[in-house]
């Protein structure tokens, strides 16, 4: 392939696909979707098999859950159907005739669904939009009331002093289809209420850059105010799993009733009904 060739294809702002960049940037669909069947097992005894996800996007978790398993089916909720579109063509389609155990619906979060789920996530923090404890208890008895006996709802959680700060956090990623840089920019924190105005920009290596390619003013909840909003929902037992793995590359989440304190760490809320 020529040279001027070459340059065509490499990442800028004019052709990537922010989606994608996410995708590639932020989620581990097999890491989570494991991890979740392994806090499910913990207090049942059968294999869990519907999952709903919560503010799913490109419904990514709810395609890695059902790829290849038949006996698995997903639920997968957003309010945003371009989002859910784009899912439905670039997660759904490929998976061939498994797309047809997951199902998309534009709906809020905040409503029942049937069939009943064993396992319900809500991940990437999506439910810092949430902006009261209440409200937040109110979408998780909706959650609860669509979970079978012994189900789990699986939130991520983020904090640490450098989270109240504001700051700007590039990484390099190596994608599929070439290298660019993630940034996380925290741009304003309020102690008052924990509110926080984050953006996630893109930049490529040709200088370009895709700014605020997705925005969010939300809530930082702490573990026990989740753990408070889970029990008023109803759920019986809630575990915090805490990142212990001392290589920032890796990820090794156990349960703990107690942490060290740190600049910045990571935990799944794990609530049994």
């Amino acid at each position: 392939m020529s040279k001027s060739k070459k340059q065509k294809h490499k990442l800028s702002a004019k052709n990537a696909d922010k989606h994608l960049l996410y995708q590639w940037s932020v989620q581990t669909p097999e890491f989570e979707t494991e991890f979740m069947a392994r806090a499910f097992a913990k207090r049942n005894d059968r294999a869990p098999r519907v999952l709903r996800e919560d503010f799913c996007g490109t419904a990514l978790n709810a395609a890695t859950w059902v790829r290849g398993r038949p006996e698995r089916r997903a639920i997968a909720l957003d309010l945003d159907r371009a989002t859910l579109e784009w899912g439905r063509l670039h997660n759904l389609e490929p998976l061939g005739p498994d797309a047809r155990r997951v199902e998309l619906l534009q709906q809020d979060v905040r409503s029942l669904t049937r069939p009943k789920a064993d396992i319900c996530c809500a991940l990437n923090f999506s439910y810092y939009f949430f902006s009261t404890i209440r409200e937040l208890a109110d979408y998780l008895e909706m959650v609860h009331g669509s979970l079978n006996p012994g189900g789990v709802m699986i939130m991520d959680c983020y904090g640490g002093w450098e989270s109240q700060q504001i700051k700007e956090e590039p990484r390099k990623v190596k994608g599929p289809r070439g290298r660019f840089t993630y940034v996380w920019d925290q741009a304003d924190y309020n102690p008052v209420d924990n509110m926080a105005l984050c953006y996630i920009h893109f930049r490529f290596n040709d200088g370009s850059e895709m700014p605020k390619a997705f925005s969010y003013h939300w809530r930082l909840y702490t573990p026990p105010e989740v753990r408070d909003a889970l029990e008023l929902a109803g759920f019986r037992d809630v575990q915090i799993y805490w990142d212990v793995e001392t290589d920032e590359d890796e990820s090794d989440y156990r349960p703990r009733k107690r942490a060290e304190n740190c600049p910045g760490w990571l935990a799944y809320i794990v609530g049994y009904r």
